[in-house]
């Protein structure tokens, strides 16, 4: 079995507020070369690194991203007094190392078209391409995200997830619709068993699957 690759979700936020510079620096020297963040586009079409809709979770003010502009929230700073940051400051300074770009709903479509423009005006076709993977929401949505970047990996959708999780729980693999390459998310825990085994591993690779675990918080 190869060895795992690790991903730093949002950075380590222990000491940093989550999607920020210090929680991506963080994580880095930890020694992640792998790290995961959250897309959202601003009413004026910046790309800006922010889970929620509103800024409320990582700032002290309550703007919504989709309907404020970049220069409303430019000088607004997180809890710990850092900038917000935007998805050309992220290719700038943290290109080489590997993404997962989870694109939020509910206008992750629009925000693939400004994806598109993004990358061209950045010359970014190589970077998006070998080193960022997609996470969306939706099947129309991950549809929409083949057709504008049909070399960009996408991560299996919910619906998948479960249906290879309930086969390999029940071992009969062969009814969970595995498609090979393609990275399916496995919990923990489900109803008190541990997912996370080397049976449960074994079971995704010999369908040519890859698994995405999301560790406990501990």
């Amino acid at each position: 079995m190869s060895q795992g690759t690790w991903i730093s979700h949002r950075g380590y936020c222990k000491d940093a507020t989550e999607n920020t510079r210090n929680s991506f620096d963080a994580a880095i020297k930890l020694g992640f070369t792998h790290l995961e963040t959250d897309l959202r586009a601003t009413a004026d079409g910046e790309i800006i690194l922010q889970h929620n809709s509103s800024i409320e979770h990582t700032c002290s003010q309550k703007h919504c991203v989709e309907t404020s502009s970049w220069k409303e929230l430019m000088p607004i700073k997180t809890h710990d007094e850092q900038n917000l940051l935007t998805l050309t400051e992220l290719y700038t300074d943290y290109h080489d190392y590997h993404w997962t770009l989870d694109i939020k709903r509910p206008d992750d479509q629009r925000t693939l078209d400004l994806l598109v423009l993004w990358v061209r005006k950045h010359k970014a076709e190589t970077w998006i391409e070998q080193h960022t993977r997609f996470l969306l929401w939706s099947p129309t949505s991950e549809a929409y995200a083949r057709q504008l970047f049909p070399k960009v990996l996408t991560l299996a959708q919910e619906r998948e997830c479960i249906q290879a999780g309930l086969s390999v729980l029940c071992r009969i693999p062969r009814l969970g619709g595995f498609q090979k390459g393609r990275t399916y998310s496995v919990p923990p825990q489900f109803a008190g068993m541990n997912l996370y085994t080397k049976r449960t591993l074994a079971s995704y690779h010999a369908q040519g699957a890859r698994v995405l675990a999301y560790l406990p918080d501990r």
